[in-house]
């Protein structure tokens, strides 16, 4: 779902489609208790909530569709919400895992960019760049 290459990562199904639920039901809840309530005080308390649920919803929704790293052209490119990093994969020192992110360290140490390492299509990404030679610490 939401492929950018040929070796990348993707979000996951499952989450993607509760999140979208939540956020189509939380907006239509919202728009028709605000409709349909009359005023009501009660009405417009669930209206309230079920907006936050709707932008909590697309909060989540909109991380999950940017969360991605692939390989195009020889060019490693981590993106994450508005972060959108890249480097060239002859030009990446090494990859650390901390704390379940892997950190990409270009050949002067300093970072370069970070890969959630829950995300589908990892495996296929990590072992795109370990057959590039890339050190993993």
């Amino acid at each position: 779902m939401f492929k950018k290459g040929q070796v990348c990562t993707e979000t996951d199904k499952g989450p993607f489609w509760f999140t979208l639920i939540a956020f189509v039901f939380g907006t239509a809840g919202t728009v028709l208790l605000f409709v349909l309530g009359g005023g009501d005080g009660l009405a417009v308390f669930a209206g309230i909530l079920l907006g936050i649920v709707a932008l909590s919803a697309g909060g989540v929704l909109f991380a999950l569709v940017t969360d991605r790293a692939y390989i195009e052209s020889g060019v490693l490119y981590m993106s994450y919400l508005f972060k959108k990093k890249s480097i060239p994969v002859e030009e990446i020192g090494k990859i650390a895992l901390k704390d379940e992110v892997y950190y990409v360290y270009d050949k002067k140490g300093a970072v370069s960019g970070t890969i959630n390492s829950k995300l589908t299509g990892i495996g296929d990404l990590i072992f795109a760049l370990d057959k590039s030679g890339v050190n993993f610490a």
